[in-house]
């Protein structure tokens, strides 16, 4: 019930400023509703949003290599993007705006995942952009929290501090060292390698960590993935743009 009215006050707010809607994704008037690339991914391996917090971290201090509002707004889409992986959600066009739509309302065994599921189950008319804003506002603490329980983050000390240090830094190091061999080598990326690289370019996080920058393999990279995931991308894109903007 807090989480519920949490997220109502959010809405409030966020519906006084919202700023006029629009799509980057040209192919996304004629997308399906279904999503037949989910069968395809392996769920098994590393989540999308604890690669994208090694990537988005200096992998030994654990220092944050954007603003926080930014890689907010990053690991609030990698959370969306493993209920999309995982096909319980896509997106759907609804009275002119792009929204989530469930296809699969059984709770994950991650709580993380589950608990934003749980919202949008619950608010299904709200469009995309709003999900983003809304869960990048504690995405990064969701996150860390997540990876430390793993095992995958060391807990904070008692000093408060933002940075949490990772425990093996040859595992924080391998997200973004797999998707820098992969450019250089001109290999195709997984549908879930390809959704990490899109969200560092979405957020400018790829000027940051990309051993060389590939402006067609970047391109080619995201056009590759199913329009759902293309305009996951594209929503983090503006919403970032949105933020940068009214932070002027």
């Amino acid at each position: 019930m807090g989480g519920r009215l949490r997220f109502l006050r959010f809405l409030l707010g966020a519906i006084r400023y919202a700023p006029e809607f629009y799509s980057r994704n040209g192919r996304f008037s004629n997308l399906p509703i279904r999503s037949p690339f989910v069968a395809e991914v392996d769920l098994s391996g590393p989540r999308l949003a604890d690669d994208l917090f090694f990537v988005m971290h200096d992998n030994a201090t654990g220092r944050m290599r954007l603003h926080a509002r930014l890689t907010g707004l990053g690991l609030a889409a990698a959370i969306l993007g493993e209920l999309m992986l995982a096909g319980r959600i896509t997106v759907g066009l609804a009275a002119g705006q792009i929204r989530l739509v469930v296809l699969d309302a059984a709770p994950p065994e991650d709580a993380l995942t589950r608990t934003a599921l749980d919202h949008v189950v619950a608010e299904p008319a709200h469009r995309f952009r709003t999900w983003l804003q809304f869960l990048a506002r504690t995405a990064l603490a969701d996150v860390a929290a997540r990876m430390t329980a793993d095992g995958l983050l060391r807990p904070p000390g008692r000093r408060p501090s933002r940075r949490q240090v990772p425990v093996d830094v040859n595992i924080a190091a391998w997200p973004g060292g797999r998707v820098n061999l992969a450019i250089q080598r001109r290999e195709p990326l997984s549908v879930q390698d390809g959704v990490l690289l899109g969200l560092l370019v979405a957020t400018g996080g790829n000027q940051l960590v990309l051993w060389e920058q590939n402006p067609r393999y970047l391109s080619d990279s995201i056009t590759a993935l199913p329009a759902p995931l293309q305009e996951l991308i594209a929503q983090t894109e503006a919403a970032v743009g949105d933020s940068v903007i009214s932070r002027r």
